[in-house]
């Protein structure tokens, strides 16, 4: 099957082009681009007949203010939920501290009603320095100066 002779042609219009690689085509090709340049007038072009690409700032579409004005929105909305999550767990352990405290007490209750005996000896077995010092000037009920409570205590020793 033959192509058509369309296709043909513009095959052949796109064949490679040889071109002479003697120096004198060159310079002549050069001296002619040249020459259009020398007459071409440089005008500036106006903002608006440039590409997006290079258009001034002020010139540009606020598409990156928006996109700015979205992402700001993502990371407030980010940092809130955040700083929500962080008040919600702080106020469960809060609540659960309570909770375990009100079962601790409810238990510690329940015992000491069950062996009352066992619970007053836990009780009353817990004295440090402080509490017998306060014990002893109890007892003493005419001290009056700091020299006669200090005698006081070195004699309980």
């Amino acid at each position: 099957m033959r192509p058509p002779l369309d296709i043909e042609k513009k095959l052949k219009q796109e064949d490679l082009v040889e071109l002479p690689m003697d120096e004198k085509f060159f310079e002549a090709m050069h001296d002619k681009i040249m020459a259009s340049i020398e007459k071409t007038e440089v005008k500036p072009l106006s903002r608006w007949a440039k590409t997006w690409v290079f258009l001034e700032t002020k010139a540009k579409p606020h598409r990156a203010t928006a996109r700015k004005v979205i992402k700001t929105g993502f990371v407030g909305l980010a940092l809130s939920m955040a700083l929500g999550l962080a008040g919600l767990s702080a106020k469960v352990y809060h609540d659960v501290h309570v909770a375990q405290n009100a079962t601790n007490q409810s238990r510690i209750i329940q015992e000491a009603k069950q062996n009352p005996t066992e619970w007053s000896e836990l009780v009353i077995s817990y004295q440090d320095s402080n509490d017998f010092y306060a014990d002893v000037l109890s007892q003493q009920n005419d001290l009056q100066t700091l020299v006669e409570i200090d005698r006081v205590l070195t004699e309980s020793l």
